[in-house]
């Protein structure tokens, strides 16, 4: 299954651990988004067995000061 993690951060997120879902297998693409007036926002898509292993593999991220979002992706 496909989830898209959302985390807005006050800091960059170029750099933010992507690295760990990368050496994992998991980490389909990621990138920033545009900024916004509550600061920076990036994305990792994923790819895991289900919702529980996504938050399970954010949870090993140190995201200090992050709001996270974990959505899983319609297969259309």
């Amino acid at each position: 299954m496909r989830f898209m993690v959302f985390v807005r951060s006050p800091r960059p997120l170029a750099a933010l651990h992507g690295d760990v879902l990368r050496h994992a297998g998991v980490l389909l693409d990621a990138g920033d988004l545009v900024p916004g007036a509550c600061g920076v926002s990036g994305y990792w898509l994923i790819d895991v067995r289900d919702h529980e292993e996504a938050v399970e593999r954010v949870k090993r991220i140190d995201l200090p000061a992050c709001v996270v979002e974990i959505r899983q992706v319609a297969v259309v």
